[in-house]
Parts: C-alpha cells; structure tokens; sequence
C-alpha cells in the first residue's frame, strides 16, 4: 500500500461520523389501562391468593408443574405479567395489600409458605381430575412485597426451593440511624445471600431500582449493600427496556442481574413492575 493510499484512508477514517445508538423504542404508558390484557384461564381462590391456571396449560406428563409467586401490584397485573413470561406452568398472586408488614406477617410462620403452596397443589390437582406437584419456583416481588420474600429467604426450607427471584423496585430496610444512610443488616442478610448464590450461579437474582428517596433505606440504597455483597460495579448502559425505559447502568454476574433506572418518580417504579417478564425470559427462560 503506497502513502497516497494510506493518507487517503486516514482521511476517511477522520470523516467518518461516529456510530450511533440504537434509536429508543417508544415508551409505552405506566397504567393497566395502556397495557392490554391477554391473560385468560381460571382463577381458583386460595389462603390471600388465587391460582391462575392459563386457558392452554396442559400438565406435564411427569405430574411436575413449574410455578410463578408474585407479592404486591394486584392478581390482575400479575397474571398479565405471568402471561407475557411465556413460561409453561400455573401462577400464584398474592392478594395480601399495604406495607411490608402486611406481607411479612402471615409468612412469619415456616409452615405458611408450605401450606400455600399445599393448597395450590390441591387445587389443581382437582382443577386437572390427576395429582400434580409444583416444581420449579419463580418468586417476584413489586414494592411492599419484599416483606413475605424477606421472610422465605430467612428459611434454609423456602431459601433452598426457590431457584429464581425478582426484586422490580422491591426491597427496602430500616435504616442504621437518623445520621447513618445505610440499610439494617438483619434485614437484608438473605437478600445478601441470595445474591451471592446467583453470582456463584447456584440461582437466578434480578434487581432493578429507581433513584426515588424515602424516609426508610431506598431501594436505590439496599441495591447499593446487595451490589456490594458480589463485588459488583455498576457499567453505564444506553440499553432501553421492552417497553421503551432507558436503563442508566447494569451489572451481571453469572445468575445475578442488575439494572439502574436514573429516575425518581412513581412511574418508574411502575414501569419495574411492568418489567418483570421481560427480565424472566431474558434471565430465567421459557423452558425452566
């Protein structure tokens, strides 16, 4: 190659515009209204929950069913979210309302979570004239409802039987005290630990956060201990959501997945609930 060819090549090079981003998708509006619903099978009422059985679901020829819990954000939403998961199996929606007391307190007792899941054996056992068990378990959680997750994960029974967990803007402490902006340890020991199992890729963990503020440790803040507790750094990110979000920065590590959203707004901690089945085929898979 002569120096005329190169010097012409340089000067290409200098004239080329810069790559650009992915151009973002629209973003789609934060309400059920806006959502669409295409959920349809039947609604069996258990203990501060109902058993959403999809129109087509068929029982596995092993009697082994896969299923999804979901704490906080209403059984309506959770079956529109269960639904866009595109995953085989039956859904649990808790319909426990308030603050995460509300959620913690029945899960309290070991035996709780076990009944619960007794009953929706039952009743689909029934619903399908076979007996049938749940298999792999799927736990997701909105706002308050970490409060029943907190509970499951202190029990080595519930910490071992769940292999995948969605915090969508879900966890929240108290904090060290008035002048100390860190998250209570004892609160969030098992999260810490459940993440470090999905870091060693024992089990799946997604954790997203929004920047809003609160007089408890924020999310933001108890992501902050949890990202610390798997050496993890956040990496900006110009990546949008299915549903047109921007995420400001993520982190992964085998089984454990992180997103930061750089708003501080009630509609973004709306728009991680509405994001839940995107991460759970992105992460978990239709086939697990």
């Amino acid at each position: 190659m002569n120096a005329s060819t190169i010097v012409a090549l340089l000067g290409l090079a200098a004239c080329a515009a810069p790559p650009t981003a992915p151009a973002a998708p629209p973003r789609l509006p934060s309400t059920l209204a806006d959502l669409g619903r295409i959920a349809d099978g039947d609604r069996l009422p258990l203990p501060d929950a109902v058993l959403f059985v999809p129109r087509d679901f068929t029982p596995p020829s092993d009697g082994v069913v896969p299923l999804a819990v979901h704490f906080q954000g209403g059984a309506v939403i959770a079956e529109e979210n269960f639904a866009r998961m595109q995953r085989p199996g039956v859904l649990i929606a808790s319909t426990l309302a308030g603050r995460s007391g509300a959620f913690a307190a029945p899960y309290r007792d070991p035996a709780a979570f076990a009944a619960l899941l007794a009953a929706g054996e039952r009743a689909l056992s029934r619903q399908c004239g076979r007996e049938l068990r749940f298999g792999d378990l799927l736990v997701t959680t909105f706002s308050a409802g970490y409060g029943a997750v907190r509970e499951l994960l202190a029990q080595p029974d519930n910490f071992e039987r769940i292999g995948a967990l969605v915090a969508a803007d879900s966890i929240y402490a108290s904090v060290v005290a008035d002048d100390v902006r860190a998250p209570d340890a004892a609160q969030m020991v098992d999260f810490l630990r459940f993440a470090q199992a999905a870091a060693r890729g024992e089990k799946v963990f997604v954790l997203a956060h929004g920047m809003y503020q609160t007089d408890y440790a924020s999310t933001a803040e108890c992501a902050d201990l949890v990202l610390a507790a798997v050496a993890g750094r956040r990496k900006p990110s110009a990546a949008f959501t299915e549903r047109g979000v921007p995420i400001a920065a993520e982190f992964h590590q085998r089984g454990f997945h992180f997103y930061t959203f750089d708003e501080a707004t009630a509609g973004i901690h709306v728009d991680c609930l509405y994001a839940i089945p995107e991460w759970v085929r992105r992460h978990w898979g239709a086939a697990r």
